[in-house]
């Protein structure tokens, strides 16, 4: 947490009430499976995600909520998981609501906030039913604050988050960017293919984070040869097992370290006429494959998986397109050509 967001939670409890931007709960939202109030948390911070404002919006903790104001507190013992949280309401929230849940000691009381920021992708409306302990919520149903309450939305609220949405739309292309690294890999198998690893991390150059779908697309060659890194260590695997059947070590060959266990990398390797292209997943419960935060880097969006191994020195031609509704003109394509120069091992 930064000094301005303790300064902003601290002024709030001394100086605001509650209204549409702010709530005081005396206790946590209870996260645990079989917790009767449990939904209610899906409730509340999918109303305030709804609210049409920049303005970032707050759920205080450990205050007493008999009043309007901030004036009697109950200490918080154990701080509840954000990312449980954040899990919980990516299950039957979409599109994801960005939020933050923290600590904060206000005169020796041990307090806690959730702060939503940068939620402008509304509707944000349940994905799937849940209907549990006198909560029911339908698919496609949502909520938003109005005031210090919490009702469902009707139509005048969608027509008026479009038109927030219309007149907020920007285009982000610019505020994206790649670098592309040739590497040798660290684990010492690999390095002895004499496979290169070709690394490529995103960069937000924006205050606001990202998310888009990306593949790549490696122009191919007779000079090289681009497969998965998994079907490298596949390879690799079998050669050794081969290796073992062969000597006296054979009875010894199933002590041996094996890569063959396939393990999700959700990148998806196929080939066309002239290309390999590498394809990033999105992961489990993810609506996109990549999400870079603000002014930070995603590093290696590909996990580590174009590998490639050079017959010849080539210089090698990719291009990177990036799929993201705050892109206005269609994907962003960026090409890169890897020098010859960068093969030396």
């Amino acid at each position: 947490m930064n000094a301005k967001i303790k300064e902003t939670v601290i002024s709030k409890i001394e100086d605001e009430s509650e209204y549409s931007h702010l709530d005081f709960k005396e206790e946590q939202y209870p996260i645990e499976r079989q917790a009767m109030k449990k939904p209610e948390f899906l409730k509340d911070i999918m109303a305030f995600a709804n609210l049409t404002t920049a303005e970032d919006k707050y759920i205080i903790v450990g205050v007493k909520d008999d009043s309007d104001t901030a004036d009697r507190f109950v200490s918080i013992e154990n701080l509840n998981d954000q990312a449980t949280y954040q899990q919980y309401a990516n299950e039957y929230i979409e599109p994801e609501i960005n939020f933050e849940y923290c600590e904060i000691m206000y005169n020796e009381h041990r307090l806690a906030f959730f702060r939503l920021f940068e939620n402008d992708k509304f509707p944000y409306l349940f994905k799937k039913d849940l209907n549990v302990n006198g909560f029911r919520f339908d698919t496609g149903s949502g909520f938003v604050r109005i005031g210090t309450s919490t009702r469902k939305l009707r139509r005048d609220d969608f027509e008026k988050m479009y038109k927030f949405r219309h007149a907020a739309v920007e285009d982000r292309s610019n505020d994206l960017t790649f670098l592309v690294s040739n590497l040798n890999f660290t684990e010492p198998d690999l390095r002895g293919t004499k496979f290169r690893h070709f690394k490529v991390d995103a960069i937000n150059t924006s205050k606001k984070s990202i998310e888009f779908d990306v593949e790549v697309r490696i122009k191919k060659s007779p000079d090289y040869r681009v497969i998965p890194k998994q079907d490298l260590e596949r390879m690799i695997d079998e050669e050794k097992r081969d290796d073992a059947t062969n000597s006296f070590m054979r009875g010894l060959s199933a002590g041996i370290a094996s890569y063959a266990i396939a393990v999700s990398t959700y990148v998806e390797h196929r080939k066309n006429l002239n290309y390999d292209v590498f394809e990033r997943l999105p992961e489990r419960l993810d609506k996109f494959a990549v999400t870079v935060k603000q002014d930070s880097e995603t590093p290696d969006i590909f996990n580590g998986q174009i590998a490639i191994f050079f017959d010849n020195p080539s210089d090698v031609q990719l291009e990177i397109i990036a799929r993201c509704d705050d892109f206005l003109d269609g994907p962003l394509r960026k090409i890169f050509t890897v020098p010859k120069s960068d093969l030396l091992f």
